[in-house]
């Protein structure tokens, strides 16, 4: 049998230990948040694409909005600079694309922003379900450059490889951490 005060010592390193993972937890999500501005949260991704700026630019002008991954028509505001802007989702979007020639000749740097606005408790909600704005800036311009550099996405999920289930799930887990630039 254990006397009161192994209990109270138990306790009390049960709650260190809840605080600590809690304010590790909020430390990590904090990171990810994105800025506000103006009312809006606004996130910020770059991605190098081994093409010159007029091919990376007619990718995005010559196809369909649901071919490319942006949720609205692309308009084109000048020789190195797109937007688009969406009202039909749960939440209402804009965003802006600036292409740059990469340095020393290496393709072209693509430079997105995405604004969004929402409540605090549909972004809330949204993070909980895994519908991070930030996330899906950086899955959108990883097919943009897979489309951009080899005409298609490979993508591994449900291949008839022989992984099991759980091999399976490894995999997801991997490629999670491999698009959150190592945060899960």
């Amino acid at each position: 049998m254990t006397n009161n005060s192994t209990r109270w010592a138990l306790l009390g390193v049960t709650t260190v230990t809840a605080v600590g993972v809690g304010r590790a937890v909020a430390r990590r999500r904090h990171r990810r948040q994105p800025d506000r501005q103006d009312g809006w949260y606004v996130v910020r991704r770059a991605v190098t694409v081994d093409r010159p700026r007029d091919a990376v630019r007619a990718f995005w002008t010559d196809r369909q909005p649901a071919e490319t991954g942006l949720p609205a028509a692309v308009t084109a505001d000048g020789p190195g600079s797109l937007t688009w802007r969406s009202v039909d989702g749960p939440t209402t979007q804009e965003g802006r694309i600036e292409l740059a020639d990469a340095p020393q000749g290496r393709g072209t740097e693509i430079r997105a922003e995405l604004r969004y606005r929402s409540g605090p408790l549909r972004r809330m909600a949204g993070l909980v379900k895994g519908d991070e704005p930030d996330l899906a800036l950086r899955d959108a311009l990883r097919r943009a450059k897979a489309l951009i550099e080899c005409g298609q996405v490979v993508d591994t999920r449900h291949d008839p490889s022989g992984r099991s289930p759980a091999q399976e799930k490894a995999t997801d887990k991997a490629r999670e951490k491999l698009m959150t630039g190592g945060r899960a």
